[in-house]
């Protein structure tokens, strides 16, 4: 079931269209000599061409992130106008960032340029989708949301958009249908790891439009949740974990084999960083289930804690709560405090590795 209501209704209403940033004047532009300009937090190398064209790409150098393109050599290759990297001399088309020595390999992210009374102004060449599972529960729609609008306050030139799989409005397609066609869009799945959602559902929203949408990897497994997840146990008291303690990382779970083995990961990856052995248990569709998990835990004694491992409260997480451990953490975003900047640089980084 869709749930609709004003804010769903205003959110959709007030989505942001691409975003223009001034940087300079043409005639500051020398013919065929590369100009560097930071646009929010991203490099931009800009060229001015004999025949007066401007064009526009990202200025780190893909195969080793340095800031460097804007020293690049321009060129052609037939019809094709060209740029080859100061550094590894690979060669890239000018206004697709195709890579022509490593096809398929490396691509350089192109900027939408446009003049404004003789101003050249850049935009990102695509949107940031952000789309979570949806929830009914007013704190849960507020953590996400808070998520979703730090994101853009870090990353002012991107459109960023908000949108979800279930529940909530407005849907991925919907959100893909406002987009100016002459961009395209990155889907940044707001889940914490790969299921039927972002392996379906977002791959068929993004191969059904006729924009380049692209899907990233979800969330986890990543470090940064880790880190999270250690800062919320010890928010809820668990500063060191002795042997009388049982640690068990409660998951929403998944029929995907691969969701599974991602929440296995991030039990892993916890229990390295406590230094502990950390149970897994989910509350649907995967085994073992957190109140097995739990019940587990507890026959060995002493004290059971759970670190929740949602991104917002929300329905599972009123179940974890009642799974009967000691302790149970908050999730990974909470309604009364801002998004961890871990879960903001992590959304951020998700754009830029698929963009």
């Amino acid at each position: 079931m869709t749930l609709v209501d004003s804010t769903a209704t205003a959110r959709r209403d007030q989505l942001r269209p691409a975003v223009w940033t001034r940087i300079c004047r043409r005639d500051d532009l020398e013919p065929l000599w590369g100009e560097a300009a930071l646009v929010g937090r991203s490099q931009v190398a800009v060229f001015r061409l004999p025949d007066e064209r401007i064009l526009a790409v990202g200025n780190a150098d893909p195969v080793t992130g340095a800031s460097v393109m804007s020293r690049g050599i321009v060129g052609s290759r037939g019809t094709r106008t060209t740029l080859a990297s100061p550094l590894h001399k690979d060669v890239y088309d000018l206004e697709t960032g195709e890579c022509l020595t490593r096809p398929g390999e490396l691509r350089l992210p192109v900027w939408r340029v446009r003049e404004t009374d003789g101003w050249v102004e850049v935009a990102a060449s695509h949107s940031l989708i952000a789309a979570s599972h949806g929830t009914s529960d007013p704190e849960g729609r507020r953590a996400v949301a808070s998520l979703v609008a730090a994101v853009a306050r870090a990353r002012p030139e991107l459109a960023v958009h908000e949108s979800f799989v279930d529940v909530q409005e407005p849907d991925v397609p919907s959100v893909l249908a406002t987009q100016d066609p002459h961009s395209g869009a990155v889907i940044v799945p707001l889940l914490l790891s790969a299921g039927y959602h972002v392996h379906v559902d977002l791959a068929e929203a993004a191969s059904a439009t006729g924009l380049d949408a692209r899907v990233t990897r979800a969330l986890g497994p990543d470090p940064r949740l880790v880190t999270v997840l250690m800062r919320r146990l010890s928010e809820a008291g668990v500063v060191c974990v002795d042997t009388d303690t049982r640690v068990v990382l409660a998951a929403a779970g998944s029929s995907d084999a691969r969701a599974t083995a991602d929440c296995m990961t991030v039990g892993e990856a916890l229990a390295a960083a406590l230094g502990v052995p950390v149970g897994v248990g989910f509350v649907s569709a995967a085994a073992p289930r957190l109140t097995d998990a739990v019940a587990e835990a507890r026959a060995h004694g002493g004290r059971v804690v759970v670190a929740t491992y949602l991104l917002a409260p929300g329905y599972f997480a009123d179940l974890v709560a009642a799974s009967g451990a000691d302790i149970v953490t908050a999730p990974l975003l909470r309604a009364d405090e801002d998004p961890p900047a871990e879960l903001v640089e992590l959304v951020s980084d998700r754009f830029d590795l698929a963009h």
